[in-house]
């Protein structure tokens, strides 16, 4: 393989590192800016990566499956993959030709090119031009490669689920282009008549009870794009300052944070313990800084409303400038157990128990001890979270959800009742 230039690696206006190409391996040096702003041991990029000196070098395994852990996963990393023309195994590759646009708010450019601080641009775009962007993403439309092979949106996110971003504007909906910026994700449905059609309607009102419980701050929506329904996520981990400019704030999910290498997707749920686990989250929280109050929150509001989706991807981590971390707000949370199939196993374990319907309070609270958290804090935080989504619940207009059926929400008031009178 010919050698490829090594790329700079930018956050919050530092040059934190720099990363080569070695073959199999992608070696990662530290910069002295980074080890001189964040000192040893800072996190500020990965709990997973803590910043050294300039002449150490973190582990390439580390390196590799924190890197993997920005791109896509299945079918839509091969379709990444060919249209940047490299292998979908070839993480170096795909950062080099994605890097400048990912979760997160690192930024990769070439070696020794000048801070990327308002790089790319934007293109305005009609609901039919963002229909036809959905579809290629989902590799249903005109060939990816043929209006992507040169990389100008160089956008990357993690997933299955095929995605692209928007940046909204004062006009309207635009295309990030060779960088820059995005505001917005749009997410393609599930076909009419599939088993998971009404996923993306289920999570906006997830989203919805969870934003009125001070889970989230991501505003989420349905817009039929010319013939495409997508689910439309305001970016949690973008901001604008005061001139209206975006930027970014940086963030990790809990598989990068703990070094699960998800090219086998399965990994990232809790199926042995070599795996994730709520309590190996809770560690990165307090390894950062913070109490793990809000994961037990969260945890009991994924159980309560029956989001058995809640894995190590779709639970992430805020890397903040001064080098603490907090819980990222909540995404990709929907409602699952209305349908009669439906897997019934939770995510993560909670007190060792797998099967979401013999999870109780008493589980939740016990579980929280081991992280650990006092018992009398655990038990008040559980409460409220449940007190909380019952009064959301009771004052929630099912109108607004169109797409949300009446069992549905039967479900998730039944369980948040019976999980409500578990309460000691």
């Amino acid at each position: 393989m010919t050698a490829r230039e090594p790329l700079d690696v930018w956050l919050y206006g530092t040059r934190v590192a720099t990363i080569a190409d070695h073959g199999r391996e992608i070696r990662l040096q530290w910069s002295q800016d980074a080890y001189q702003r964040w000192g040893q041991g800072g996190r500020v990029i990965s709990h997973l990566l803590p910043i050294d000196r300039p002449s150490e070098h973190p582990h390439h395994l580390r390196v590799r499956a924190f890197l993997a852990g920005l791109l896509p996963e299945g079918n839509t990393r091969e379709r990444y993959a060919h249209a940047a023309g490299v292998t979908s195994d070839d993480v170096f590759g795909m950062i080099r030709a994605y890097g400048k646009e990912t979760a997160g708010a690192l930024i990769f450019v070439e070696e020794g090119a000048p801070e990327p601080d308002h790089i790319g641009s934007i293109e305005p775009v009609n609901n039919a031009q963002i229909g036809a962007m959905l579809a290629e993403a989902a590799g249903a439309g005109p060939a990816f490669a043929a209006h992507n092979g040169d990389h100008l949106q160089s956008t990357s996110l993690a997933g299955v689920q095929p995605k692209i971003v928007l940046s909204r504007t004062t006009s309207g909906w635009a295309r990030c282009l060779d960088g820059h910026p995005s505001t917005h994700i749009a997410k393609l449905s599930h076909p009419p008549g599939s088993y998971a059609e009404d996923v993306v309607h289920t999570e906006v009102a997830s989203l919805d009870l969870a934003r009125a419980l001070g889970l989230t701050t991501v505003e989420a929506g349905l817009i039929d794009f010319a013939g495409h329904l997508a689910i439309v996520v305001s970016r949690y981990d973008r901001s604008l300052d005061e001139g209206g400019r975006i930027r970014r704030i940086h963030q990790e999910d809990g598989a990068q944070a703990l070094g699960i290498n998800t090219d086998d997707p399965n990994r990232k749920f809790q199926y042995s313990r070599a795996l994730p686990s709520l309590q190996k989250l809770a560690e990165v929280l307090r390894a950062g800084g913070s109490e793990p109050d809000e994961l037990l929150a969260l945890t009991t509001f994924n159980l309560a409303i029956g989001n058995t989706d809640a894995h190590a991807k779709n639970i992430s981590f805020i890397r903040h400038p001064n080098g603490d971390a907090s819980l990222a707000p909540a995404y990709d949370i929907a409602m699952h157990l209305h349908h009669t199939s439906a897997n019934r196993t939770f995510a993560m374990n909670v007190n060792g128990k797998s099967i979401i319907d013999s999870i109780t309070v008493d589980d939740l609270i016990t579980e929280a001890g081991h992280w650990p958290m006092p018992k009398r804090r655990a038990t008040l935080t559980v409460a409220k979270t449940l007190h909380n989504l019952w009064a959301a619940l009771t004052t929630l207009d099912h109108s607004g959800y169109p797409g949300v059926p009446e069992a549905a929400f039967n479900v998730v008031v039944g369980r948040t009742r019976d999980l409500i009178g578990q309460l000691t």
